[in-house]
């Protein structure tokens, strides 16, 4: 744990020299892997690395960990002008951790002596965790090496797979997925388009629409449903095919039906999940066993 927390320290010191208003709040260690959640208002991987090179030579550099300690954290302030520190996190008396000169943090955390003792320091993820808020995942030491290697692994089965070189795997993935962006455009397209023409079956004067689709966003088929139901004596059984199967049941207003009780008894029957009210539920299920479902909630009605 102190030498992920020392890393963490180094690296935080190495990105405050590229983004100057960026503010830690939080630090979580575990071994030798860590979170740390910082405020800034732009983060990116570009940055990132920047500042993993800036640490990693510090770290060669084989820099002396030392601590000072101070009655109040405005003394810390005039013996160290750049020191960084949660102001509300701080009382009493404030131990700084300095690494050479490099960077001055108060910490009340375990550390290593020096920073060679870090081996190697790399990020393994960034996300958002709120408004300017960002998590940075890092790991050090052995297990930061493994999974440097790890992931070169992979960045080179990704380039075989979509016949790519290194130098041009990010261009050449980002086409494919503008290309499957547009696709995907398309479909939605078609099938708003085929959306408009749903067929029906009349039973016992009940007009039951029912139509599987594919690539259709959720919401119009919601609100397709919603459209065909507003008419008298009406039943839609409406799916979109896209990862699972979302299904929805509704009928009109002046109707009996229990769309919530019959989806889910369909769902017990057809491994689906999902739930509603009286004359609208919806779910999600399988994709080879949708058709199944839509014939027999019809043959319920």
């Amino acid at each position: 744990m102190s030498a992920a927390h020392t890393a963490e320290h180094v690296f935080i010191g190495s990105l405050k020299k590229l983004i100057p208003d960026i503010e830690v709040r939080k630090v979580e260690t575990m071994g030798e892997e860590g979170s740390t959640f910082v405020i800034c208002k732009y983060l990116d991987w570009q940055t990132i690395l920047e500042a993993e090179k800036m640490t990693n030579r510090v770290i060669d550099n084989a820099l002396a960990i030392r601590e000072h300690f101070f009655d109040s954290l405005e003394g810390a302030r005039r013996a160290f002008p750049t020191l960084r520190a949660y102001d509300e996190r701080i009382s009493g008396r404030i131990r700084v951790i300095e690494i050479d000169g490099y960077d001055y943090t108060a910490c009340s955390a375990e550390h290593v002596d020096n920073t060679m003792n870090c081996s190697f320091f790399m990020v393994t993820r960034i996300a958002k965790a709120g408004k300017n808020l960002f998590e940075i995942g890092f790991c050090v030491g052995e297990k930061a090496k493994i999974r440097a290697l790890e992931i070169a692994k992979i960045c080179m089965e990704v380039s075989d797979i979509v016949g790519a070189t290194l130098g041009t795997l990010k261009s050449t993935v980002q086409n494919i997925r503008d290309d499957y962006l547009n696709l995907r455009r398309k479909l939605a397209f078609l099938s708003e388009r085929e959306a408009e023409g749903v067929p029906f079956k009349e039973k016992y004067g009940i007009k039951v629409y029912s139509k599987v689709f594919e690539g259709l966003d959720n919401k119009k088929l919601m609100e397709r449903a919603g459209e065909l139901t507003r008419n008298k004596k009406s039943v839609a059984i409406l799916a979109n095919k896209e990862g699972k199967a979302f299904l929805i049941l509704c009928r009109s207003s002046d109707l009996s039906l229990d769309c919530n009780s019959l989806l889910k008894e369909a769902f017990v029957k057809f491994d689906g999940k999902g739930g509603g009210k009286p004359e609208f539920a919806s779910g999600v299920i399988d994709l080879n066993r949708v058709e199944d479902a839509l014939d027999f909630i019809e043959g319920k009605i």
